[in-house]
């Protein structure tokens, strides 16, 4: 059985006893009669919930679970019906769908805070509500649109839940990521949508236009004195031409300033210049080479294992079927001199049996 412990906002699993315990890139995806699938998974989030299972939530209300962190089985393709509150907020129908969700345990409750957004139509942040983390999730809609919480682009939430019972959200793609503060039960903006409109903290980019080198896909945790945040740059969804990428900077205080190694804060990223340190990338081909194993790899959530060890959930797309469609990817992070985590060679492993979390027995 798994145990486990809340840790400022991340996982840490105590104790895995199961049989599998390797995996291997893109990970392995059951469906609910146990046969091998191959299912789309991206902006996967990783938690685990108090019966011991772990679940991964996907875009497109996909959730997953599995009982070792290696191999995963379909447990919903539809979490909540699809939210219709977008729709009012355009003043048209405009088939907005659910988009990289983060589930969080706040007073005892589960959220599941979800971005409700079409292509180029972002609407803004709703969540839904549970007793257990598989669910089932009772939609509460919006918890504010792009408009009133003043985000261009206001998608990819993300929530840290402080030692003391603060609660924070980490939000944006690409034209600034900011942070606000909710209330206690995270269900609402602390002091009104328009206290936090006007206090909210910039991040991470800059809230001008698009810009490959700045960040989308926030994921803030900490160890020690440090909160870590990790963002996405580059292109997401153009298959093998896809640039995604993940980079990491830190900071004493959940506000910022987060500095990569060099000191820079990663405000300044934009214009083709992205700061922080690389945590993984798509892995480097000659000009001669016809086509690449791996692209796009990012979106990513973290989890800390019974010895200590840091894994890296995350999506990306793969020559096994084409660069069709993003898919679930796990890798283990090591760090560096500096104290900046990354993976193993920077890239993504493929096609490799790797060991996974730590199993109890097995070490």
């Amino acid at each position: 059985m798994l145990r486990s412990f809340f840790f400022n906002s991340f996982i840490c699993l105590l104790a895995l006893s199961c049989s599998a315990a390797e995996y291997s890139n893109p990970v392995l995806i059951r469906n609910f009669r146990g046969r091998a699938v191959d299912l789309g998974v991206a902006d996967p989030s990783v938690i685990q919930g108090d019966d011991g299972w772990l679940y991964a939530f996907s875009t497109n209300r996909v959730v997953l679970k599995s009982r070792d962190g290696c191999a995963w089985q379909i447990h919903s393709r539809n979490v909540i019906p699809r939210p219709a509150w977008g729709d009012e907020y355009y003043g048209r129908p405009i088939n907005a769908g659910v988009w990289a969700p983060d589930v969080r345990k706040v007073q005892g409750r589960w959220i599941y805070y979800y971005s409700l957004s079409a292509w180029g139509l972002p609407c803004g942040i709703g969540y839904a509500v549970a007793e257990n983390a598989g669910g089932p999730y009772v939609d509460q809609g919006k918890l504010f649109n792009c408009t009133e919480i003043g985000i261009e682009n206001c998608i990819d939430p993300q929530v840290f839940v402080e030692d003391d019972g603060s609660v924070f959200m980490v939000m944006g793609s690409f034209r600034g990521i900011y942070l606000i503060e909710l209330t206690r039960d995270g269900t609402a903006c602390l002091n009104g949508v328009e206290y936090q409109k006007a206090h909210k903290t910039l991040l991470a980019g800059y809230p001008g236009p698009w810009d490959g080198s700045t960040y989308e896909g926030s994921y803030i945790v900490k160890k020690g004195e440090f909160y870590y945040y990790f963002g996405s740059v580059g292109t997401c969804c153009e298959k093998e031409k896809s640039t995604y990428k993940v980079y990491v900077a830190r900071a004493k205080n959940i506000r910022g300033p987060y500095c990569g190694a060099d000191g820079v804060p990663i405000t300044r990223s934009g214009h083709g210049t992205t700061y922080g340190n690389l945590v993984v990338e798509a892995p480097k081909t000659s000009p001669q080479s016809a086509s690449k194993s791996v692209a796009g790899p990012g979106h990513n959530s973290v989890l800390v294992d019974a010895n200590g060890d840091w894994w890296l959930y995350y999506h990306a797309y793969t020559s096994l079927d084409g660069f069709r469609t993003r898919h679930f990817f796990m890798d283990k992070m090591v760090w560096d001199e500096d104290g900046f985590p990354h993976v193993e060679n920077k890239t993504p492993s493929f096609q490799q049996r790797r060991e996974g979390p730590s199993v109890s027995g097995r070490r």
